[in-house]
């Protein structure tokens, strides 16, 4: 039996992975061919079969009268000097194998000069006439003008004759100066020696823009002031005395702007007594119908504090909270706004004492179920409704310790040191992920944080005892019923709800999607994995599809599908005036760690527009890059419904409400993926 071969550059026919629901046969796609890239040359009959054939023919040869020659047994050596320079102006050397070398004034000749890649490097390929004939074609590269000098550069140095008298007159001069009279090259390493055309070859030209543009750059960077940040050790002199003029005359302006101010007021002021202050403060307060409460209590706050003492201030619980929001957000803006003066604000020192009343432990806490049944307690009937969402990021892998318990914490840690034992296979591994687990309100707009626990990469078998008892928690202890679960689409999250086939209830098929809730069991837990990861991944799917990491070449009914068609019309797109892509910019193409976690920027790019308008002015092969944007922005808008008119502004049938388990879009979908 002989095994067969993949051919190079064949596409496979046979054993292709086939649809549940086979369409229509597409056309099959026709063979390619490899491409090459190096247009092979047909062999000719060689100039010189042997060294000794080539040594009689070039001492007959009238073309190279004027050069020297030499001849040995392994090689031979043709010379060509020139006043009034030292060293030869070419220099070939042939060796026994019919191999050729050249120097220029005493330098080698790189491996990939175009002479060489013409004939080979070989005396078989050309014949010395012609060789002869080429090399004085060309002119000696001038090299680089050096503002600087750096290891990109090498000094090609010619010696010249004491006894010649030089052509002109200035170089002549220049020549009696020196000791030891030369001519020096600058040039750039790679240097081709010469050229055809012009003064320097392509790669002094190259070197000798990049270099003017450092300069340039380098020029325009120094006259600009240094950062008032800036570490002075490792600042130039020059930076640092243009931001002391800047500042210098800044303080100047503030000053005279001071000075006016305050002759300003002296003018126009008039000094009042405490009654008429005390009255308008009342006028002031009585105008103030419009503010809200918080507002009303704010400013009530804000006066009192600025007539107390800095050591003796109690703040009101309001305003605690309110500082904790804003500190939050921005903990640089909450310190500019208090180091202003305009408002009166508890330090940060004082806000983390609040902000840890609950010291953060891994695992399930009482304190924060506590605080979880207090929030809740009112809700009652449908608000009691929860959805449990777990999710596991990217952490630091390090070990910190807690001053206050002595205690190294970024081990993996589940939570119960039995669990721990019994789920993992080393319990002092150092945790590089966290899981986090949280409710989010299905009536009501509860969204609160119930645990997190440290771990390498969680699994299915380690996940399954931390969920039921999440949902315990939630059930028994605060009463809250939990009608679905969601997750991302990660291989941990999906083996997790297969471990539940055997608790759906007899729904029967491949797909488990529900679980019976152990602790209501008339009531199901419906597991989701969330929308915006498909979109993601689907995305970065596209993102590799024959471009960037180019690790797939996605394809479909004959159409590859592929990032470029995108990106070649987004460039196309750049220079018309008319945009018809105007919410593309460059963070769409050009992805990164950052951007590559943005939903916004995926479901823009997987969108009906990118599709009609790759399906309108794109080519034909993008028509399987059309068909997917469209399909995706289709199946993420029947996941994001979240209003009854949205679907009538944006005239977009899939973002309509679902108001009947009948619906047209199930029947869709059912059929279509």
């Amino acid at each position: 039996m002989t095994k067969k071969k993949l051919r190079i550059g064949a596409l496979p026919k046979r054993q292709m992975p086939r649809k549940s629901h086979q369409s229509s046969q597409p056309t099959p796609r026709h063979g390619r061919s490899v491409v090459k890239d190096v247009v092979e040359i047909p062999a000719s009959t060689s100039f010189y079969s042997t060294f000794q054939e080539f040594s009689q023919r070039a001492k007959s040869l009238k073309t190279i009268c004027d050069w020297m020659s030499k001849f040995s047994v392994d090689k031979a050596v043709f010379k060509k000097m020139t006043e009034p320079y030292m060293l030869p102006q070419f220099e070939v050397i042939v060796d026994d194998g019919l191999g050729f070398t050249v120097k220029v004034y005493g330098c080698y000749l790189v491996k990939d000069h175009p002479l060489y890649l013409k004939y080979r490097r070989s005396m078989q390929n050309v014949t010395m006439s012609n060789l002869v004939k080429d090399l004085e074609g060309y002119k000696l590269c001038n090299g680089v003008q050096t503002l600087e000098l750096t290891s990109k550069l090498f000094h090609h140095v010619v010696p010249i004759n004491h006894d010649t008298v030089s052509e002109h007159e200035e170089e002549a001069e220049e020549e009696e100066q020196q000791q030891f009279p030369h001519k020096g090259f600058w040039r750039a390493k790679g240097c081709l020696l010469t050229q055809e055309q012009g003064e320097a070859c392509c790669v002094c030209t190259t070197y000798a823009g990049c270099s003017n543009s450092a300069q340039k750059a380098k020029a325009s960077r120094s006259l600009k002031p240094a950062h008032l940040n800036a570490p002075v050790s490792k600042t130039d002199p020059e930076p640092i005395k243009l931001t002391l003029q800047e500042q210098r005359l800044k303080c100047a302006q503030l000053e005279q702007a001071l000075i006016e101010m305050r002759v300003e007021l002296e003018k126009s002021s008039m000094e009042i007594d405490n009654e008429l202050s005390n009255d308008f403060v009342k006028i002031l307060d009585s105008a103030d119908t419009k503010i809200t409460p918080f507002m009303k209590l704010f400013w009530q706050e804000q006066r009192k504090l600025f007539t107390r003492c800095i050591t003796g201030v109690r703040y009101h619980p309001m305003i605690i909270r309110f500082c904790l929001s804003l500190a939050a957000k921005s903990p640089s803006c909450y310190e500019e706004l208090r180091n202003s003066g305009v408002l009166v604000l508890p330090s940060q020192r004082r806000l983390k004492d609040y902000r840890n009343a609950i010291k953060p432990k891994r695992g399930f806490q009482k304190e924060v179920i506590e605080v979880l049944k207090s929030e809740t307690s009112s809700y009652f009937d449908v608000q009691r409704y929860i959805v449990l969402l777990f999710d596991e990021m990217k952490v630091n892998a390090n070990l910190v310790l807690d001053k206050a318990t002595g205690e190294l914490i970024g081990f993996t840690d589940l939570g119960d040191p039995e669990l721990n034992f019994a789920a993992l296979e080393k319990a002092d591994v150092i945790a590089s992920h966290a899981l986090v687990f949280l409710v989010r309100g299905v009536c009501t707009e509860l969204k609160f944080a119930l645990a997190h626990f440290a771990t390498p990469g969680i699994t299915a078998a380690q996940m399954m005892p931390l969920f039921w008892e999440a949902v315990g928690i939630l059930e028994t202890s605060c009463n809250l019923w939990v009608v679905a679960a969601t997750s991302d689409g990660a291989s941990p999250n999906r083996r997790f709800y297969r471990l539940h086939k055997e608790l759906d209830g007899g729904v029967g098929g491949d797909l488990c999607y529900r679980t019976v809730n152990l602790y209501a069991p008339h009531r199901f837990i419906y597991f989701f994995s969330d929308a915006p990861h498909f979109v993601k991944t689907t995305r970065n799917c596209l993102k590799s599809s024959g471009s960037g990491t180019c690790t797939r070449y996605m394809w479909n009914d004959g159409n590859y599908i592929l990032w470029q068609h995108i990106t070649e019309m987004f460039f196309q797109d750049l220079d018309n005036g008319l945009k018809l892509l105007p919410r593309l910019t460059y963070d769409h193409i050009n992805l990164n760690a950052y951007s590559v976690m943005r939903v916004n920027l995926a479901a823009q790019v997987l969108s009906a527009s990118v599709a009609s308008v790759l399906k309108t002015f794109g080519p034909p092969v993008a028509a399987g890059t059309a068909r997917l944007c469209e399909m995706v922005d289709q199946f993420f808008d029947c996941l994001n419904v979240r209003s009854l008119t949205e679907h009538q502004r944006k005239r977009k049938p899939f973002l309509a409400p679902y108001r009947s388990v009948q619906d047209e879009r199930y029947v869709y979908f059912h059929g279509r993926y």
